[in-house]
């Protein structure tokens, strides 16, 4: 499990932008699987997904996520699975819909 603990700070420390810790709902649907978790963390790269359902490194999919208060979901149109670990996995943001992309940004900048 070290191993493991220090891959992740290795890959923490050459992030050009820190995650932003949220406690977003969101739904995710692609080929491999479709369901509901919480975003417990943002970039504008990416993002960290907890989850009851599994999805396998590779996986693509598409990703709402909504933000408290009035402010619109964000669509992510593909988002790639990078890692997972036990009910988590992370994101790549490849494709984002419309100006999701600048609501994401802002609402980071906040």
């Amino acid at each position: 499990m070290a191993t493991s603990e220090n891959d992740e700070k290795n890959v923490a420390q050459s992030r050009v932008r820190p995650r932003v810790p949220v406690d977003y709902p969101a739904s995710f649907a692609g080929d491999d699987a479709s369901g509901q978790g919480t975003v417990t963390n943002l970039t504008l790269a990416g993002g960290e997904v907890k989850s009851d359902i599994q999805l396998p490194l590779g996986a693509r999919v598409s990703l709402h996520v909504r933000p408290p208060g009035a402010r619109p979901s964000i669509v992510i149109a593909l988002a790639i699975v990078r890692w997972k670990e036990g009910e988590r996995f992370g994101l790549e943001f490849v494709r984002f819909e419309g100006d999701a992309k600048e609501q994401l940004k802002d609402m980071l900048n906040q």
